[in-house]
C-alpha cells in the first residue's frame, strides 16, 4: 500500500469516528431537553443581545414599570416553581440598580412574598405574549426571563427553566445593557 492510500485510510477513520462522536453528543443533547425548554434550541439562552427582532419598546407591566433610567428583569414563572426563584433572588445582588418583576402564569400568588420583586399575575399569558416569549416544547405558559434597558427597550428574552439556579447568567445579560 502506498503512503498516500494509508493517509487517506487514516483520514477516513478519523472522520467516521468524529461523525459518530458528534452524533452521540447530538443524541444526548436531544434527550436532555425538557418540556419547559424552547423547541428551537438556538433561541434558548442565546447569550447575546438584540437577537430575534429586538430591540423593541417594552410593554408596560405596572404604572411604574418599566420606568425611564432603570433596567428591568422580568421573570416568567409558574406558581409551583416560585419558591426556588424567590429564595435565590432574596440572596442575590440582582436587584442592585435593577427593577425585578415576576410574572406568574397562575393567580395563586395572593400570599406570596418575594422581596424586592413586583409580582404581576398573568393567567391569560397576555404579558408573556406581549414580551414575545415562546411557548415551551411541552406547552403551557413560558418559564424564562426578559431584560429591558434603561431606555425602555426590550433587549433580551429567553425561555430558561433553570433560571432560579442561574442568576449569574441573568446578571451578565443585565450588565451588558445600559
Amino acid at each position: 500500500m502506498s503512503p498516500t492510500a494509508t493517509s487517506r485510510g487514516s483520514l477516513v477513520k478519523v472522520l467516521v469516528l468524529a461523525a459518530v462522536v458528534l452524533g452521540a453528543l447530538l443524541a444526548v443533547a436531544e434527550t436532555s431537553a425538557g418540556p419547559l425548554d424552547d423547541a428551537d434550541p438556538a433561541r434558548q439562552r442565546p447569550g447575546f443581545l438584540d437577537g430575534f427582532g429586538l430591540p423593541t419598546a417594552a410593554p408596560s407591566l405596572t404604572a411604574e414599570v418599566p420606568r425611564a433610567g432603570r433596567r428591568v428583569v422580568v421573570f416568567f414563572e409558574r406558581a409551583d416553581r416560585l419558591e426556588a426563584l424567590c429564595a435565590n433572588l432574596d440572596g442575590s445582588d440582582l436587584a442592585d440598580g435593577v427593577d425585578l418583576v415576576l410574572v406568574v402564569a397562575d393567580s395563586a400568588t395572593r400570599n406570596l412574598r418575594c422581596d424586592p420583586v413586583t409580582i404581576v399575575e398573568d393567567p391569560t399569558s397576555d404579558v408573556s405574549r406581549a414580551y414575545g416569549l415562546r411557548r415551551p416544547a411541552g406547552g403551557g405558559p413560558p418559564v424564562g426571563y426578559a431584560v429591558v434597558d434603561s431606555r425602555g427597550q426590550l433587549r433580551y428574552r429567553t425561555l430558561d427553566p433553570a433560571v432560579a439556579d442561574e442568576l449569574s447568567e441573568v446578571r451578565t445579560i443585565v450588565d451588558a445593557v445600559p
